[in-house]
This record gives structure tokens, sequence and C-alpha cells, in this order.
């Protein structure tokens, strides 16, 4: 039982922190769920990877009821909500339609749609007459081009779920501001 539970290790903490934003609970975690599997009856059990992957899958949920964390889903979401006033997320929100604007012919209909107008991606769509997965991947790239406009005027600091908590302006910028949005 030994060399099984050595083989499982790694790919059980990998399950884990996928599953745990923070590296340290997911280390926790992994380490509760052989201390369950030690103190459990398993004697019994005809297969213990799916044992010990029933033992984490619940280890992992009453460790989110523990915390009262609440999923979710952030797929479909635009990438700048309706925030508090002084945030540094508000602020960086003023450049959004900047970086839209500046994005080729391909990228910015889907994302003024998307991300400006807050359209949901099946109507997009049914809008443009395309294909869904082709707009859920356009709109995937779209994002990614506007963080690296953002990474190119300012270095963002995010928490945990990648909410935006400081940014800090490179130095070749005007006063702390992207100087294209003012």
């Amino acid at each position: 039982m030994q060399t099984q539970v050595e083989q499982l290790y790694n790919p059980l903490l990998l399950y884990v922190k996928n599953r745990i934003n923070n590296k340290e609970d997911a280390e926790d975690i992994t380490q509760e769920v052989f201390y369950k599997l030690s103190k459990s009856s398993n004697g019994e059990v005809d297969n213990l990877k799916s044992w010990v992957y029933t033992i984490a899958k619940n280890t992992i949920t009453d460790y989110y009821r523990k915390n009262k964390v609440h999923m979710v889903d952030v797929e479909n979401r635009p990438i700048f909500e309706e925030l508090e006033e002084e945030s540094a997320a508000k602020e960086l929100s003023n450049c959004i339609t900047t970086y839209v604007g500046m994005l080729s012919d391909e990228y910015r209909s889907i994302m003024t749609l998307s991300e400006l107008e807050h359209v949901p991606q099946k109507e997009i769509a049914e809008r443009l007459n395309m294909n869904y997965v082709t707009v859920r991947s356009k709109i995937q790239r779209g994002r990614k081009k506007l963080k690296d406009m953002f990474s190119e005027c300012c270095t963002i600091i995010q928490g945990g779920k990648g909410s935006i908590l400081e940014y800090i302006s490179k130095e070749d910028w005007d006063e702390g501001n992207c100087s294209s949005c003012n």
C-alpha cells in the first residue's frame, strides 16, 4: 500500500491545487486526505485510487463549507464589473473603451459587445452570424490582447480570485495613468 500512496500523492496534490486557489491550503488538504485514509478502514476497499479521490472531493467540500467560500462562474463575466468608485479596477476600467477601440477589426466588435455592452456570448454569435465556439475563442483571445495592452502601461496586482487590488504605472507613462486613456 505504501507504493500506491507514493504513486497517488503528486496526482492528488495536482487535483487539489486545481480546486483550491491557495498552494499551502492545497498541500494541507492533501495531507489531510492521507491522514483520513490512514484512519479509515480501507482494508475492504477494492480501488484505492477511487477511494482516495472520494475522500479528497469530500475534504475539499468541507474546506469550502468551513471557510464559507462561494464559487462564482467567471467564464462569461465581463472583465470589469461595477466596482466601488475609488478602486483600482474602476480607475483602470476607464481605459477599456480606448483599448477595445485599438483592437483589430476582427476583435473590436466582439469585444465591444462582450465587455462594454455586456451582451451574452450566445447572443453575440447570433448577432454576428458566427459559430458560438468561435465567438468564445475570439473573446478569450481578445481578453488576452486587452490584458497585454494593460500590461504595457502598468503592473497590475491581483487578489486570489483575479480581482484587481492595485496597479502601478510604468515609468514611461504619464503621471500614474495610461496616457492613451486620457
